[in-house]
C-alpha cells in the first residue's frame, strides 16, 4: 500500500509518544474519508499505543476489510491479539502479514516474540535471524536473538549479540532491558540492575524494564535467586514433563522423608515466591517505588490472607477453638486460587479462577459454621472433603496445565 505524505507526521507523533494527538488527527482524516484503509491502520496503531486494545483491534480488522492485501493491518491485528494474551490468533495474523510481505523484519520480530512467549526458543531464534537477514542492524531482532540464545544456553553468543545491538543504538532502552533479562537469567542480578536502570532512564514508562528491575531486586535474596534458576530451567521442559517432575518429586519425598521439606519449599516457592518477595521489596526504598500498583494491591491481599490465616490457626490451637483453627486453614487455602488468578493472563480464565475461589470460600465458611455449631462429623466431613478436594482440583487445573 502506498505511503502518503501524512504518514510521516503520524509516525513522528507516535515516536514522540503523542498517540492521543495522532488519534485525533487520524479521526479527522477518517471523517473526511471513512474508507481510507491506511488511515484506519494507523489509527489502530495509535490506539494500541494508548493500550486501547479492543478499539485498536477493531480498526485493524476494518483496515483488512477495506484492503485485504494490507500487510501492515495484519501486523497490527497480531499486536492487538498478542497484548490481549491470545497467542494463537496473534500468530495466525502475523503469518498472514508475512505471507503478504516476507521481507519486513518487524513482522519476523513479532513472530519471534510469539514463539518466545510460548517457550519455543529455537523457533524464536529462527524468526529473529530471518529478520536480521533483511536488516542486519534491526535492534529488536538483535535483542530477541540475544534472549533466545540465552534461553538455549548460548550465553556468550547472547552477550555478543546484545553488545552488537548497543553499538548500533546505545540509547535503545529495549536493548538495555534485553541485556538485563539475559544477565538476570545468567544469575548476575547486580549487572542486570544496571541494565534495567539505564533502560528506565532512557524510557521511564517501560513496563518491560520495570518488571525486570523488580525481578533483579528480588534476585538479591539468595532463596529467590535459587528458585529463579529452577524456574528458568523448568521453562525448557514441556508441560507434560513439568507435571511429571512435580509428581515424581512428590513420590520420591514419600519414600525419602528427608526430601519432604525440600519438596514443600519448592511447592511454596512455585506458588508464592512473587507475592512474598514483592512484599519484602516494600521494605526497600528502591523496591517500593519499582512495584506497580497491581503488585502492591496483590501484596496487600497476600499479606491479609497469609497473616490472617496464620493468626487464626495459632489462636485456634492455643485456645482450643476448632472453628477458629479451621477458619485459619481455610483462609490459608484460599491463597492458592487467589495467587493463581494473578498468574493467569487471559481475562476469561481470570474470571473463571475468581469464581472458583469464591465457591471455595463459601464452602470453607460452611464447614467453619458447621464446626462452630458443634454438629457431628457426618455433616462436617463432606464440606471439608469438598473444600480441600476443590483445592487439589484447582492446583491441577490451573497451575500445572
Amino acid at each position: 500500500m502506498p505511503v502518503t505524505h501524512w504518514t510521516e507526521r503520524i509516525l513522528l507523533l507516535l515516536r514522540q509518544e503523542r498517540a492521543p494527538q495522532a488519534e485525533q488527527e487520524l479521526r479527522q482524516m477518517l471523517h473526511d474519508d471513512p474508507t481510507d484503509a491506511l488511515a484506519h491502520g494507523w489509527l489502530g496503531m495509535a490506539l494500541l499505543e494508548q493500550n486501547k486494545l479492543e478499539e485498536g483491534q477493531q480498526e485493524a480488522e476494518l483496515a483488512i476489510h477495506l484492503a485485504p492485501e494490507y500487510d501492515f493491518a495484519y501486523y497490527l491485528l497480531s499486536l492487538a491479539h498478542l497484548r490481549q494474551h491470545r497467542p494463537q490468533e496473534a500468530q495466525q495474523a502475523i503469518e498472514q502479514a508475512l505471507a503478504l510481505d516476507p521481507a519486513d523484519p518487524n513482522y519476523h520480530h513479532t513472530l519471534g516474540i510469539i514463539r518466545f512467549r510460548r517457550g519455543q526458543w529455537e523457533a524464536a531464534l529462527r524468526a529473529a535471524e530471518t529478520g536480521l537477514r533483511y536488516d542486519p542492524a534491526h535492534i529488536d531482532c538483535l535483542g530477541l536473538r540475544g534472549r533466545a540464545l540465552a534461553r538455549l544456553g548460548r550465553r556468550a553468543d547472547a552477550a555478543d549479540t546484545l553488545q552488537e545491538a548497543l553499538r548500533h543504538d546505545p540509547d535503545a532502552a529495549g536493548t538495555h532491558a534485553d541485556a538485563g533479562w539475559v544477565a538476570l537469567e545468567a544469575g548476575r542480578p547486580k549487572q542486570a540492575l544496571g541494565f534495567f536502570r539505564e533502560a528506565l532512564r532512557l524510557h521511564p514508562t517501560s513496563d518491560y524494564a520495570r518488571e525486570g528491575l523488580v525481578e533483579a531486586l528480588k534476585a538479591r535474596y539468595w532463596l529467590y535467586r535459587g528458585f529463579l534458576k529452577f524456574a528458568y530451567w523448568s521453562t525448557t521442559l514441556s508441560d507434560g514433563t513439568r507435571r511429571a517432575l512435580f509428581i515424581g518429586l512428590w513420590v520420591l519425598a514419600r519414600f525419602v522423608p528427608l526430601l519432604l521439606p525440600l519438596y514443600l519449599l519448592l511447592v511454596f516457592m512455585s506458588w508464592f515466591a512473587d507475592p512474598l518477595f514483592n512484599s519484602l521489596l516494600r521494605l526497600n526504598s528502591h523496591g517500593r517505588h519499582a512495584l506497580s500498583p497491581d503488585q502492591v494491591r496483590q501484596s496487600n491481599q497476600f499479606l491479609v490472607l497469609l497473616l490472617g490465616g496464620t493468626v487464626a490457626v495459632a489462636g485456634g490451637l492455643l485456645g482450643q477453638l476448632p472453628a477458629v483453627e479451621l477458619l485459619g486453614y481455610a483462609t490459608l487455602g484460599l491463597l492458592f486460587p487467589v495467587v493463581g488468578t494473578w498468574r493467569l493472563l487471559a481475562p476469561k480464565r481470570q474470571r473463571q479462577s475468581m469464581w472458583f475461589a469464591g465457591g471455595l470460600a463459601v464452602v470453607g465458611l460452611i464447614a467453619v459454621g458447621l464446626v462452630a455449631l458443634g454438629l457431628p462429623q457426618t455433616y462436617v466431613t463432606p464440606a471439608l472433603a469438598l473444600y480441600f478436594g476443590g483445592l487439589v482440583v484447582y492446583v491441577w487445573t490451573y497451575a500445572l496445565r
